[in-house]
C-alpha cells in the first residue's frame, strides 16, 4: 500500500484564539425570543428552550481546555495512509493475552464517543479478557484529514483502517466493534476480503426484510388491533418495539439524511462557522437517539462533540459520507465472520434477529438491552463492554494466540 508514513505522536492543542472565537460566537448568536406557536416542542424540529439552555451551559460552564486535558490522557497518534492523515487512539493493555480491538464511530459521533470504554477494556478486573484498543477518527472527522477523492466510500475506509491495524500497528488479527457508519466499515471487515478481522460486534446492523416478512405487508390493511395481534405471533416484544422505532424514525427523523445525501455542501457550508447552528443540527440527533433517562446527563458530552466538529472544521467533510455512500446504502453487505449483535432500545435501526441471521449467517451472539440508544459507548459503557467481553470469551478460539 503506497504513501504510508511512520506513526507520530499527537496531542490535542486547539489554539486559544480559535477557542476564544468559538466562545464569542456562542455568546453573540441571537436566537428567537419565543417559538412561533405554543406547544410545538420537538414536533417541528429542535426545541427552542432546549437550545437556549444548552447555549447557556456552553457560555457559563463549558471549558474546552479541560476537555483537551481529558483527551490527552490517552495515547494518540497520526499516520498517513493513502494520503489520509488518520488520527487514532492506541491504548495498549499490559496483559500478554490482550486481543487487538478497533472501535468505529459514525455520524454525528467521533473518536471521543468511546472514551468511557477504553480503560475498562485495556485494564479489566482479573479473570476478564483484555484488549489493545484502537479508536480512529474516520477520514473527514475530528483530527483525521478529509478523504482524498470524490466517491470515497466506507469500503475505502475499511481498506485503510485494516492497514492501520495490520500494516502500521502490526497486529496479525483483530476484533472490531462498530455502529452507524462504523457498522458499514465493520460489515466490509466481515467479508472474506479482510482475513485479519476475526470477530465483530455491531450495534444496529442493517438487514433486509426476509421473504416471509414481505408477505406480511398486507397486514397494514387490517385494523390496528388485528395487526398488532398477528405481529405478536411473529415477532418478540423487543422486535416489535424495534420495528416501531424504525418506523417512527423513517417517518419523522430523516430530514438531515435527505439534506446530507443530496446537498451535503450546502448544509456543510451553512453551518461551518455557526456553533449554535451546529448545536441545533447535531444536538437534535442526540435528543432523538439517546436514552431519555440518560439524556439529562449528556449535555457536556453534546457540547464536547459539537465543539470538536467546530474547532476541527470538519462538519462539512463529515456530511460527505451520506452523499458518497449511496451505493453502500443500497448494496446488500454480508458478514460471514462470527458476529455479535447488540440491541439498544433507543437506537434507530434495531431489526428483528431473524432478518439479521438471514442476511448474516454467522450470528453467534445477540442481546436486547433495556437501556441505551445510538451511542452506547457513552450512554451505557458497562453494557457495551460486557457484550464485547462475552462475545470474545465465546469465540476465543478464532484467535490463534
Amino acid at each position: 500500500m503506497a504513501n504510508i508514513s511512520t506513526p507520530r505522536p499527537f496531542r490535542v492543542a486547539i489554539s486559544q484564539d480559535d477557542v476564544d472565537r468559538l466562545n464569542r460566537l456562542v455568546q453573540d448568536t441571537r436566537l428567537p425570543e419565543r417559538p412561533f406557536a405554543d406547544d410545538v416542542s420537538w414536533s417541528y424540529g429542535v426545541d427552542l428552550d432546549w437550545l437556549k439552555n444548552l447555549r447557556k451551559e456552553w457560555v457559563e460552564n463549558f471549558d474546552w481546555k479541560a476537555v483537551e486535558a481529558e483527551m490527552n490522557k490517552f495515547s494518540q497518534f497520526k499516520v498517513t495512509i493513502e494520503s489520509v492523515d488518520v488520527h487514532y487512539i492506541h491504548q495498549r493493555s499490559d496483559r500478554a493475552d490482550a486481543i487487538p480491538l478497533i472501535l468505529l464511530h459514525g455520524w454525528p459521533g467521533s473518536f471521543w464517543e468511546f472514551h468511557k470504554v477504553v480503560t475498562p477494556l485495556t485494564n479489566p478486573p482479573a479473570g476478564l479478557p483484555a484488549f489493545h484498543v484502537v479508536v480512529p477518527s474516520l477520514p473527514g472527522f475530528g483530527f483525521s484529514s478529509p478523504p482524498p477523492k470524490q466517491e470515497w466510500g466506507m469500503d475505502d475506509n475499511a481498506r485503510i483502517l485494516d492497514h492501520l491495524m495490520t500494516g502500521v500497528l502490526g497486529y496479525q488479527s483483530y476484533m472490531a466493534e462498530a455502529g452507524d457508519f462504523g457498522a458499514l466499515v465493520g460489515m466490509y471487515f466481515g467479508s472474506k476480503e479482510y482475513p485479519a478481522c476475526k470477530l465483530l460486534d455491531i450495534c444496529a446492523i442493517p438487514a433486509n426484510p426476509t421473504f416471509g416478512a414481505l408477505l406480511t405487508l398486507p397486514f397494514w390493511l387490517l385494523p390496528v388491533s388485528w395487526r398488532q395481534w398477528l405481529y405478536s405471533k411473529i415477532y418478540t416484544e423487543d422486535e416489535r418495539k424495534g420495528l416501531s422505532r424504525v418506523g417512527q424514525y423513517l417517518k419523522n427523523g430523516l430530514g438531515y439524511f435527505v439534506a446530507q445525501t443530496t446537498r451535503p455542501l450546502t448544509v456543510g457550508y451553512a453551518l461551518h462557522d455557526s456553533p449554535i447552528g451546529l448545536l441545533a443540527w447535531i444536538g437534535e440527533k442526540y435528543q432523538e437517539l439517546v436514552d431519555p433517562d440518560i439524556l439529562p446527563e449528556a449535555s457536556h458530552f453534546i457540547l464536547t462533540t459539537v465543539s470538536l466538529y467546530y474547532l476541527t472544521g470538519t462538519f462539512v467533510t463529515s456530511t460527505l459520507p451520506y452523499h458518497e455512500n449511496t451505493r453502500s446504502f443500497s448494496k446488500t453487505l454480508r458478514v460471514v465472520k462470527p458476529l455479535g449483535v447488540s440491541h439498544f432500545p433507543y437506537d434507530c435501526l434495531n431489526m428483528p434477529i431473524g432478518w439479521i441471521k438471514s442476511q448474516h449467517p454467522n450470528v453467534v451472539f445477540h442481546r436486547y438491552h433495556t437501556r441505551g440508544g445510538h451511542f452506547p459507548a457513552f450512554e451505557v459503557p458497562e453494557l457495551l463492554v460486557s457484550d464485547i467481553r462475552e462475545l470474545l470469551v465465546s469465540q476465543r478460539s478464532v484467535f490463534d494466540y
